[in-house]
């Protein structure tokens, strides 16, 4: 009987700790080209059992035990998942208060844009006989690149100069601008009134929304694929009517009227 109250003790002081020692995590959901709080987004965490939260003016708040944990966070717009996310935690600490604020970007310029992993934390262990040895095989490749490389830039200077205005015009590719239907001009800025009509449409939006859009949100509202917006962007900068900055893990579109 003593042994097994003894027993019984024992289990009890093994597992209060792990029941009672959590700590605190809280932070708030911002958007990532206004920093503003995004109400309601959705947060959930794989502990166990999982947590979820509904971050009512971006502020949400989790109590978890030590561990490794996978947080998701997700915006929905007209039940539409337009910003998505997700973010590592190792808790380490028995108890505290803990500040783990979420940045979040738009879901499909996180795809389009940017579909390469971002391998900054990964390291490579790198064996001797991993890479080839030097021989006269790639001196060969070398030299024929090079080759090649002179040959297309001489052809490239040689069409600069106009040598080459008597060959046959290139075939025109369905659904994509050519350098013909829009005159690249460095001069003073064109008439609006005189531009195509599908680059009269973006400089019309950028008005209505104040001057500044993102890349991707232009694409939504004209509809096009992502190389079509691109080439009419390229255009309208060579225009001088609009500018493209990088910003964060995209692209801001300004009119130049309104900088």
């Amino acid at each position: 009987m003593f042994n097994t109250r003894l027993l019984l003790i024992a289990i009890v002081i093994i597992l209060i700790p792990q029941t009672v020692c959590a700590i605190t995590i809280h932070g708030t959901v911002y958007e990532w080209s206004t920093f503003e709080p995004l109400d309601n987004a959705l947060v959930e965490v794989n502990s166990t059992p999982t947590q979820f939260r509904v971050a009512a003016s971006g502020v949400y708040s989790f109590n978890l035990p030590p561990g490794d944990y996978l947080i998701k966070t997700s915006y929905y717009q007209n039940d539409t998942l337009v910003y998505y996310g997700e973010d590592t935690l190792t808790v380490t600490d028995y108890e505290g208060d803990f500040v783990f604020d979420i940045l979040m970007f738009p879901l499909h310029e996180m795809v389009e844009e940017f579909p390469d992993e971002d391998i900054g934390n990964v390291t490579y262990n790198v064996e001797d006989n991993i890479l080839p040895g030097f021989d006269l095989t790639y001196t060969a490749v070398a030299l024929l690149i090079l080759m090649i490389m002179g040959v297309a830039a001489y052809y490239h200077y040689k069409r600069s100069d106009g040598l080459d205005d008597e060959s046959e015009p290139a075939e025109p590719v369905p659904g994509v601008h050519n350098e013909n239907d829009y005159p690249n001009d460095r001069g003073p800025a064109p008439d609006i009134d005189k531009l195509p009509q599908d680059l009269k449409e973006i400089i019309e939006i950028l008005e209505k929304l104040g001057g500044r859009m993102t890349q991707i949100d232009l694409r939504g509202r004209l509809n096009c694929s992502e190389a079509k917006v691109s080439l009419m962007i390229t255009d309208l900068e060579d225009r001088g009517l609009v500018r493209k900055v990088k910003k964060g893990r995209g692209n801001i579109i300004l009119l130049r009227s309104k900088e």
